[in-house]
């Protein structure tokens, strides 16, 4: 199969537990670049929940998942949310795992490999549309708004220097302690928790990428365009990344990736392995090995696995190392699951020393959205004191529709709806809204009769 059709790097396949290979089931897989999933964190996400409704099927209802009927399926909804702890599932979870049996029924019901969905439909209309459409009713209409995991800066700051670091409490040495790469685990949690951006896309960095980054004159950081590629949707956007964190990235590149580098070389380098040889390199590119020789190559239009399998060579082909950023002990690029692996052993290591933290990558960038949200509005605040916004304009969008339109480009989210959970996360939101409220009463006592007509008609 692999043979024959082209399957993209870290699609995820299923097998019976007999070893057998489902055509249909595992071709749902490949068809989800084009249903409008294009990231492989995504896959991987719709083969686990896929893998656990055909378990239950099997072991508990007798059938495979092209049998399966309304019964099954509210039975593994009993399985999975009637059930005592620790096997009930989050609302959340079921409603993901609801949404790729919904995405694979529908699949599958157009291919007509099943003649309907094992739960039911309900006909709504669509404007501009004759008749209507088939909306699965299977999700729990009260789950969303799930509270936002997020570090405050004091807690950022434990994890990073005695978690990731080895530090002690008071930011001394610890005597004897000697973690493994720990500058680039802490360089890798300060990019995501100062420009938020996603663990792929953080991930699949360059090294080119990052040398020639240098703030203008007078700016405290320096803008990185991230390839359309590693970002969700492959859409591309631009972030900003702060001089602290640069200097912090200088220093992993200049000690601890150049004797990892140097490691590997006296050991003989980097023999074997499905690498792309590239020369010539420089901030947005160079040239590719290929059969038909050295073609140009941007790194702007390279896929995160390509990235990942970039290997330098001089001029007479030796092999002076991978152009991943960050690498592993052995000198390869750093598997994006590795770093969940890391950050898991520096909150043992944060807590044996008396600070319970629960940190991962996706809470970097959670902390990130909060804090710079809180900044944001309380700067919109502060404008609305010094009389700059026009009060008679909708207080809530000048309050807080600015801020989150700005934290949802920062973010690359396609839709504003996705950046609201972090209205319900400000770390200081009553406080916010305290001082907000106040303001405004003192404006309406100071303003006539007419200002306060124009106020009330703005809310």
């Amino acid at each position: 199969m692999l043979d024959r059709v082209p399957v993209p790097e870290r699609m995820p396949f299923l097998l019976d537990v007999d070893g057998s290979y489902d055509v249909e089931l595992n071709r749902f897989f490949r068809s989800l670049p084009m249903l409008g999933c294009p990231a492989a964190q995504s896959w991987e996400g719709y083969a686990r929940d896929l893998a656990i409704w055909g378990r239950f099927l099997r072991d508990h209802r007798g059938r495979s998942v092209w049998e399966a009927d309304r019964e099954d399926f509210d039975a593994f909804y009993a399985a999975r949310r009637l059930s005592q702890p620790p096997f009930r599932v989050s609302a959340g979870t079921w409603n993901r795992s609801a949404a790729a049996l919904e995405k694979f029924y529908s699949w599958a019901v157009e291919r007509r490999l099943v003649p309907a969905a094992p739960f039911s439909y309900r006909q709504v209309r669509v404007p501009g549309q004759r008749g209507g459409v088939l909306v699965a009713e299977v999700r729990e209409k009260a789950a969303g708004g799930s509270a936002v995991k997020f570090l405050s800066m004091e807690r950022y700051a434990v994890f990073r220097d005695v978690g990731l670091l080895g530090r002690r409490l008071d930011g001394s040495e610890t005597p004897g302690c000697r973690l493994r790469c720990g500058a680039r685990n802490a360089a890798f949690a300060e990019l995501l928790v100062t420009t938020g951006v996603r663990l792929e896309e953080g991930g699949s960095l360059l090294l080119p990428e990052i040398v020639r980054l240098r703030p203008e004159p007078g700016a405290r950081s320096a803008r990185h365009d991230l390839a359309p590629l590693t970002t969700k949707g492959d859409k591309g956007r631009a972030v900003r990344m702060p001089q602290r964190w640069l200097r912090r990235a200088a220093d992993y590149i200049e000690v601890e990736r150049a004797l990892t580098l140097a490691r590997v070389a006296a050991r003989g380098g980097w023999s074997g392995g499905d690498w792309l040889e590239v020369r010539e390199t420089g901030p947005l590119g160079g040239r590719l090995r290929m059969a038909v020789g050295w073609v140009p190559v941007r790194w702007a239009d390279l896929a995160p696995a390509e990235r990942m399998a970039l290997m330098e060579v001089d001029a007479g082909g030796r092999r002076l190392g991978p152009l991943a950023l960050w690498l592993s002990e052995r000198g390869t690029p750093m598997a994006l699951n590795s770093w969940e692996y890391a950050f898991a052993r520096a909150c043992e290591r944060a807590a044996a020393a008396g600070v319970v933290v629960d940190c991962s990558p996706h809470t970097c960038r959670h902390t990130f959205a909060v804090h710079m949200l809180t900044q944001l509005v309380r700067g919109q605040i502060a404008a609305m004191r010094s009389g700059e916004p026009d009060l008679r304009m909708s207080v809530y969008r000048r309050v807080m529709g600015d801020p989150l339109a700005i934290l949802q480009r920062l973010l690359g989210h396609s839709h504003i709806t996705s950046t609201y959970i972090y209205l319900d996360s400000l770390a200081e939101a009553q406080e916010l809204i305290d001082e907000a409220v106040a303001e405004l009463a003192g404006r309406m006592e100071e303003a006539d009769m007419d200002d306060l007509v124009a106020l009330a008609g703005a809310w």
